[in-house]
């Protein structure tokens, strides 16, 4: 098996490079420099630079994706690079192709839709995908929150946290979670067993957590006492408002304005014989050591 592996620099990628490179004959394909494994420089949204790539290989692990910039920027990484990948995975009889969505493509449990442009691009790349997957077997997953080692979203809030022993409550909203590890193990799982057609499933650990419980978890594994405030919700409201006078785009506040950013594994355990190892606590508790040991805290 030779995998491709676009977003090869980013955070699931270097991750999934640590643990995974020694078992498989993987290719990086991104933007910018990739240590450890042979790769190809390139924009996944110029096809001239995606075909010097996919030419050589059978599978493909597509991680590249924009997670925050203008429309236009989300457009053209999103859903220009999974059509681009789509037209040259059936040019070049790729068998496996397995994309990581987001569970931002499905959208909060209580509208099943996306609510910000990046779920509504995500959503966009998977169905550019699908469009040429009776050619090659394709597998969607579907991430809620992922966290661990390298990663810098989490970790702004856990920095934050860390400064200021402030750690702001959104009241009603909860979160599901996926430790990094589980993520690339649950790819693994999905390189090694046989499966035909098209697969679309959530993958996260088997719980979700109110914003006082994933206050409560940092605020242990930090040390430190932290103070809650919660956000009222008119003030979301006034931001947003603000923001669209202002003609400025700020497309996350959409999905912090919604409430269940829930989902299950179950389907995705049972067809594969799956079964995430890390909750929040042990996750965090590792996540926070790496940030230490690294410096980063």
């Amino acid at each position: 098996m030779k995998i491709l592996l676009t977003g090869a620099s980013g955070f699931v990628g270097k991750n999934l490079i640590d643990k995974l490179s020694f078992k498989y004959k993987i290719y990086g394909f991104s933007r910018r420099k990739i240590n450890g494994i042979e790769y190809f420089q390139g924009d996944i949204s110029n096809i001239k630079d995606l075909e010097n790539a996919i030419a050589h290989v059978d599978t493909v692990v597509h991680l590249a994706g924009l997670i925050k910039g203008s429309k236009k920027a989300f457009y053209k990484t999103n859903v220009e690079g999974a059509k681009n990948l789509s037209q040259l995975s059936a040019k070049h009889n790729v068998k496996k192709l397995i994309y990581v969505s987001s569970l931002a493509a499905r959208g909060p449990l209580e509208k099943n839709e996306p609510v910000s442009y990046y779920g509504y691009t995500k959503r966009l790349a998977e169905l550019e995908l699908l469009k040429n997957s009776h050619k090659y077997n394709l597998l969607i997953l579907r991430p809620p929150v992922i966290y661990g080692p390298h990663e810098q979203e989490v970790y702004k809030l856990i920095k934050f946290a860390y400064e200021t022993s402030l750690f702001f409550i959104v009241k009603k909203m909860k979160l599901s979670f996926i430790y990094i590890d589980d993520l690339i193990d649950a790819i693994d799982y999905a390189l090694n067993y046989s499966f035909f057609g098209t697969k679309i499933y959530t993958i996260c650990e088997n719980y979700c957590y109110d914003f006082y419980k994933i206050a409560d978890i940092i605020e242990y594994h930090l040390g430190k006492r932290l103070n809650k405030i919660v956000l009222p919700e008119i003030l979301f409201d006034s931001i947003n408002f603000g923001l669209k006078t202002g003609g400025i785009f700020f497309d996350k506040l959409n999905e912090i304005r919604v409430q269940k950013w829930v989902c299950k594994p179950n389907e995705f355990c049972l067809d594969f014989g799956f079964e995430p190892k890390f909750n929040l606590f042990n996750g965090m508790y590792k996540t926070i050591r790496w940030y230490r040991q690294n410096g980063w805290l």
